[in-house]
């Protein structure tokens, strides 16, 4: 998959300058550059589609994980911002242990990287046995353990679960934030057939 990304890429790029050098009512401009980009872009993204189905798919799981990230970043920011200026601290910051349903150390690192970018996360550490994993957040989501819990394991996990899945062949998967050992067993029994 990531080789079949990097050729996506690599054509995409040669394709836009090929648009910006042949087609004369495109502006060679850098907006007209990334016009040109995401339209050929798309347009390779859709031929791929006919062929490697998982692919498309994948690629579409990466948009929700950006669009999930870029608000999830922009509300923390915003909170936080808003925590400065007002007077009144409503800080609620904690250490928690939340269960781990991702288990490569790829996955894993890309959670932690995510997290992290995230103003008032800040992932502390991981159990040996990669089972959990130690939050530190300055705002508790829902004002207890179990819902930030849950917060946690709806949020990125849960998307880099099924991006994960998609990559290793599983179609679609169901998350129910506890943990999700038949997410893993469904991934197992798909690799062995």
């Amino acid at each position: 998959m990531f080789i079949l990304f990097i050729i996506h890429l690599l054509v995409s790029f040669y394709a836009s300058y090929w648009i910006l050098e042949k087609i004369t009512f495109v502006p060679e401009t850098a907006g007209g550059a990334l016009l040109a980009f995401l339209f050929s872009y798309t347009v390779f993204w859709g031929l791929l589609s006919v062929f490697q189905r998982r692919y498309f798919k994948l690629v579409i799981q990466l948009m929700y994980l950006l669009k999930y990230f870029i608000k999830e970043f922009i509300r923390s920011n915003v909170r936080l911002t808003k925590e400065i200026i007002t007077p009144r601290i409503n800080l609620r910051p904690a250490v928690v242990k939340v269960p781990l349903s991702l288990h490569s150390d790829m996955e894993i690192m890309i959670l932690t990287n995510i997290s992290n970018l995230t103003p008032g996360t800040l992932i502390v550490g991981i159990s040996d046995d990669k089972r959990y994993f130690f939050v530190h957040t300055i705002y508790l989501e829902g004002g207890s353990l179990p819902s930030f819990k849950q917060y946690m394991q709806e949020g990125f996990e849960k998307r880099l679960l099924q991006i994960a899945a998609l990559s290793k062949g599983v179609n679609t998967i169901q998350t129910s934030g506890k943990g999700d050992n038949e997410v893993m067993k469904k991934i197992n029994k798909t690799k062995k057939q």
